[in-house]
């Protein structure tokens, strides 16, 4: 598809997109004015009920007030109260009916009462209201309770005067609050639809069902809808929701009616057609910006991924020659620590020599740790996770940095740290500070010190770390700082960033501080740096403590000092391509109780033991060899005899090794280089034995 042609779709996507906008507002408009006209219809309703039930109430009260001013019935008599009991009794939304004196006094009601009673002490507006009047009107009051009667009620008032105009009382009819909302509940065109009733002087009759404060605040602005030209309004109350209010005035009383809903909730089956139809048209322009884009960028896309293969296959490279050495360095390690291992029991306890070898030991394990962290970070495998003592492991990185330092740099200890443990790997810990170490160094090419610090410290709260999340409570403080050239405000940034580098291409890979961040992230701590340029600089590491006991130091690993399982006399097939390590195998095996057989060629093992396969108890091969690997080598020993047991020591099998040496039969696989301990554990393991 030409550019072209996709710029004009996208053209034509944002007037589609316009005009459904313009659609869309339109039909919201209209949703809310058919809103509207629903609730005026509804607010026109409810003041046709509303005047209905005060016409009622009129007629009940010019007729009591004809009979007053004629003498048909005299307050103060037995009579009078069972006939305005009689009268009040068909009318539901009344309580009473009571004849109230010119000053206020009760003179007769359809309710019994005490003479100590209050009258109509809450209701001196609409008493003063009637004693004003000319002629006979309704009053209606506020709702209101009693000492008496607590529950809240309404009075609906009419003076009572003589033909003379002479002011006599007030009639009054007590009636429930809810008396004018009639089929309301009924009638509602939705559960938030609420109804007040109110006068003119803004007195609520009805409040709604739920109080909202807001509605109350804006009560003045409700008032604007008793004019006939503005039935229907939108209102925007002062917390910013809106609401759809219709009013109706009554048309024989001076009160208004009035219907609201949330304009949300009317909206919300139109908000859910927007939102589907935006999303409709953001899905569509977003294909088509994609389209744009892609196209527009073909070239510089095709650059970047051919940069990113070309890095692709620098890194597969990298990991085969990681694997290559390995291989090769796990051959010489495992001469090393097997003829170290041999040497060192032939030597007593707390002699010189012996402690040398003690030391050999301890940098062979290294190794191994070493060449084990470059296989698991070529394969992206898990750190592993021990207890270890903190500060044993910054002394090392110390130790063996001072002995290649130049003149004029000097390495100034402040170790506070005995007793304190991490857990994680401490190999990577090492690696981590060392890197951070030979940095500070470098930042110093005339000379100076870097000073290292340790202690336990509780964070305060107020610090930022450049990257991490500062333990809570007590944690290692490591800190190192130097002299030197400084960090420029542009590049603390970016320090982490890996292949980010301010030295020259071959003098750094841009991976050092990355290694940092991600083992310290990796640990729970955090990293905060100090650095002014010019004047040096400070990276602190907060690590968070571990309160597992620490194992005790040994020169030997875990459980080696345990009797070990020795043979009986089985006979053993050794197959490995490095003649050394065939040698030590065979030295090793006979140590143990073994007796070995060692070959360096896959294709002589196939052949002795196509001799006799009977003869051999046990095969230990290595996996990388000339010719056939030691899994396929396995899977023909196997074809010949099936319960053949093999172990296979392996420096670098590659990927799917354990796949390969699963279905090749192979008993026990372990990593090379091994120790006494672990070889005579191997050989127990396949052969049945604890």
């Amino acid at each position: 598809m030409r550019l072209e042609w996709v710029r004009a779709l996208l053209v034509a996507e944002l007037l589609v997109a316009l005009a459904g906008a313009a659609a869309l507002w339109t039909l919201r408009t209209q949703t809310l004015e058919a809103e509207l006209r629903t609730l005026v219809s509804l607010s026109r309703a409810m003041a046709l009920q509303a005047d209905r039930t005060l016409g009622v109430a009129d007629a009940v009260l010019r007729s009591t007030r004809e009979e007053l001013a004629h003498g048909l019935i005299t307050p103060g008599l037995p009579a009078v109260d069972e006939l305005l009991s009689a009268r009040i009794l068909p009318l539901d939304d009344f309580r009473a009916l009571t004849v109230f004196g010119a000053q206020g006094q009760r003179l007769a009601s359809s309710r019994r009462w005490r003479p100590a009673e209050p009258v109509l002490v809450t209701e001196q507006d609409v008493f003063q209201a009637a004693r004003e009047a000319r002629s006979p009107r309704l009053y209606i009051s506020a709702p209101y309770a009693t000492q008496v009667d607590p529950r809240p009620a309404i009075s609906v008032t009419m003076n009572w005067n003589d033909d003379d105009g002479t002011f006599r009382g007030v009639l009054a009819l007590v009636a429930e609050p809810d008396f004018l909302e009639g089929d309301f509940s009924r009638l509602a065109p939705a559960p938030d639809a609420q109804l007040v009733i109110h006068r003119e002087d803004g007195a609520v009759l009805r409040p709604p069902a739920v109080p909202d404060e807001m509605l109350a605040q804006a009560s003045a602005a409700w008032l604007r809808l008793r004019t006939p030209d503005e039935p229907a309004a939108v209102l925007v109350l002062p917390d910013g929701r809106v609401r759809l209010v219709a009013g109706a005035r009554l048309a024989h009383q001076p009160l208004v009616v009035r219907v609201s809903r949330d304009a949300e909730v009317v909206l919300r089956a139109w908000r859910d057609l927007a939102w589907l139809s935006a999303a409709f048209m953001a899905s569509a322009m977003a294909i088509t910006l994609v389209l744009v884009r892609r196209i527009g960028r073909d070239r510089v896309r095709r650059q970047v991924l051919e940069a990113r293969l070309q890095r692709a296959r620098q890194l597969e490279s990298l990991g085969q020659l990681a694997g290559g050495v390995a291989h090769d360095f796990n051959n010489v390690l495992a001469s090393v620590i097997g003829y170290g291992e041999m040497a060192r029991e032939a030597l007593a306890e707390g002699t010189a020599p012996a402690r040398h070898l003690d030391q050999v030991l301890q940098a062979g394990r290294r190794g191994r740790a070493l060449v084990a962290r470059i296989l698991a970070f070529s394969r992206g495998q898990p750190r592993q996770r021990v207890v270890f003592a903190l500060e044993p492991v910054v002394a090392e990185v110390l130790d063996h940095l001072e002995g290649t330092l130049a003149e004029g740099l000097r390495i100034e200890r402040d170790l506070q740290g005995a007793g304190l443990a991490l857990e994680g790997d401490p190999t990577a810990l090492y690696e981590a500070i060392m890197n951070l170490a030979r940095n500070a160094v470098q930042a110093m090419p005339e000379g100076g010190a870097l000073r290292v610090s340790l202690q336990a410290r509780a964070p305060d709260a107020a610090r930022v770390p450049l990257a991490g999340t500062l333990p809570s409570g007590r944690a290692a403080c490591l800190s190192l700082s130097d002299h030197g050239q400084g960090i420029a405000p542009e590049t603390m940034a970016r320090l982490f960033e890996p292949f980010f580098t301010t030295k020259g291409p071959r003098e750094g890979t841009g991976l050092g501080l990355a290694i940092v961040h991600g083992v310290v992230t990796d640990l729970g701590g955090a990293i905060e740096v100090h650095s002014t340029p010019g004047q040096g600089s400070r990276f602190t590491l907060w690590l968070p403590l571990s309160s597992a006991p620490v194992p005790p130091p040994s020169a030997s690993p875990a459980g080696e000092d345990e009797a070990l399982p020795e043979g009986r006399g089985e006979t053993v097939l050794v197959v490995d391509d490095e003649p050394a390590l065939v040698e030590l195998a065979e030295e090793l095996l006979a140590g143990l109780g073994y007796e070995p057989l060692g070959l360096t060629s896959s294709a002589r093992a196939l052949e002795e033991f196509a001799r006799d396969p009977a003869r051999f108890d046990l095969v230990l091969c290595d996996e990388v060899m000339p010719g056939l690997t030691g899994t396929a080598l396995a899977a023909e020993l196997r074809r010949q005899r099936p319960d053949l047991p093999i172990v296979l020591a392996t420096g670098y099998g590659g990927e799917q090794l354990e796949e390969r040496a699963r279905a090749a039969g192979i008993a026990v696989v372990v990593a090379k280089p091994l120790t006494r301990a672990e070889l005579a554990r191997a050989l127990a393991r396949a052969l049945g034995r604890s």
